[in-house]
């Protein structure tokens, strides 16, 4: 067999197993796994020795050019995708960003030309704010365009983001009997409303009182109302960027109860506690939900361990400094959200397999596997099967880094985990059979990305 390329030498991790192997790629797609793939005409060879070779990463949560509190978020779709591209990260699902009253169908035109420049593939899930306003042939448009899952917000009434029960219980059935997935950001509304008002009111708007505005119990509240909703109207339900113990516990006891359900959390959410908004500069590490306790942190890697949670994503939504700094002592309309994008493997790997939480085979289950299955991707995205895309993460466990702004690629000049050493980063990165990462070498090119259609779930 003739091959354009092959990575030899590595071990090869997917759900459940590894090997030795090497795979040869021929025509971007994945034509042969096995030992000692060779053969005259090869143009290069790939030596993954010491390394993992894993599906491409899939982060399934980012805001590129996100227009949010009157500034856009910092990283667009070519400088987003290219971070990526040094975590390993091969696919992104993005979201639309709709004008009020817009219908889904031109929402998605209008975000795949922004995203026209991004090095790496990528989709949307179709952000819809309300229900009622719309006709549902345009849902039906927007399934057969490839976009299959939809996202619901239960808060945010002061900017018309949020979706009334009776709309959300409608609208869940809806998308379920089209084959679709709705993606549903839980908290309560009218809790947080009266916080914030009372906090206002007080003249406590430093960032510290940002998880008070927020509680713990609006988020598991609004979780099991809406397990509830989808239950009833017979929907398929993704949980956003879950964060409380009571959160993974409905979860947990929902998953037996025969609802098509899955739940994902983000690095932040498993490294950093609320603590952080004590700090001089706390206000920027302001996202929603807000950081949490350590016992929610610990319920969210048992939860990734035992399988209550399906995936890891990064809800990766960027702001520099002078863009948060404005607001230092107003939490209320501080810009929200954290840089994530391309620490997401690193992290991961370090946090979890390097201290025994989880197994290399689970890691890649949570970033690449279970994303491709739960919206649509799979098995052309997260797996290593022949006659398949060949986005491929060669993934090196001893590699180290020193996480800080400069250290990394993301248009930030913050991070997160900011003197935290990471280990585990990619040695090569393919997409589509093509290399994008050598060695720290970006190699890719802006409009590498291809727009991916994403199948219906079957019923």
């Amino acid at each position: 067999m003739k091959f354009d390329c092959i990575v030899k030498n590595g071990t090869l991790v997917s759900r459940g197993d590894s090997f030795k192997a090497d795979v040869g790629i021929t025509d971007h797609r994945i034509s042969a796994i096995g030992k000692d793939l060779g053969g005259k005409g090869v143009k290069d060879v790939y030596d993954a020795s010491g390394c993992f070779v894993t599906p491409g990463f899939i982060d399934s949560h980012t805001h590129m050019n996100l227009p949010l509190a009157n500034t856009v978020s910092s990283d667009d779709f070519f400088t987003g995708g290219r971070a990526g591209v040094w975590g390993g990260v091969t696919t992104i699902i993005d979201f639309t960003t709709p004008e009020p009253n817009q219908a889904p169908a031109e929402a998605i035109k209008e975000r795949r030309k922004e995203a026209g420049i991004s090095p790496i593939d990528f989709s949307f899930h179709g952000t819809l704010y309300g229900y009622n306003n719309l006709d549902r042939g345009d849902l039906n448009e927007a399934i057969e365009m490839g976009v299959t899952s939809f996202k619901f917000f239960t808060a945010y009434g002061e900017s018309n983001r949020r979706t009334p029960d009776g709309e959300l219980v409608e609208a869940l059935g809806e998308i379920g009997k089209l084959g679709g997935l709705a993606m549903v950001h839980c908290e309560n509304d009218e809790i947080i409303a009266k916080k914030r008002e009372e906090l206002k009111s007080g003249g406590k708007k430093s960032i510290k009182y940002h998880p008070i505005s927020r509680p713990d119990y609006s988020e598991s509240e609004a979780v099991g109302k809406v397990v509830h909703l989808a239950g009833a109207a017979g929907g398929n339900l993704h949980l956003a960027h879950l964060t409380t113990k009571e959160s993974i516990e409905i979860l947990e006891r929902s998953k037996g109860a025969g609802i098509d359900l899955s739940g994902e959390t983000c690095p932040q959410y498993l490294l950093l506690t609320e603590a952080r908004y004590e700090e001089e500069n706390g206000h920027r590490y302001a996202a929603t939900p807000p950081l949490r306790k350590d016992k929610d942190r610990e319920a969210l890697w048992k939860g990734l361990a035992n399988g209550v949670l399906e995936s890891v994503a990064t809800d990766h939504c960027p702001f520099r400094n002078d863009q948060k700094d404005e607001f230092a002592d107003d939490f209320l309309n501080v810009p929200q959200g954290l840089p994530g994008v391309e620490t997401l493997g690193s992290i991961l790997f370090s946090e979890g397999v390097g201290k025994g939480r989880l197994s290399i085979e689970r890691m890649v289950e949570l970033i690449s596997e279970n994303p491709a299955r739960r919206f649509g991707l799979y098995p052309n995205k997260g797996s290593l099967t022949v006659g398949t895309d060949a986005d491929i993460t060669v993934f090196d466990p001893d590699k180290s880094k020193s996480l800080n702004p400069d250290n990394l690629h993301m248009n930030t000049d913050f991070n997160p985990f900011t003197g935290k050493t990471s280990r585990g980063w990619p040695r090569f990165v393919f997409l589509r059979g093509k290399p994008v990462l050598e060695g720290d070498n970006f190699v890719g090119r802006k409009g590498g990305g291809s727009w991916i259609r994403r199948k219906k779930r079957n019923k």
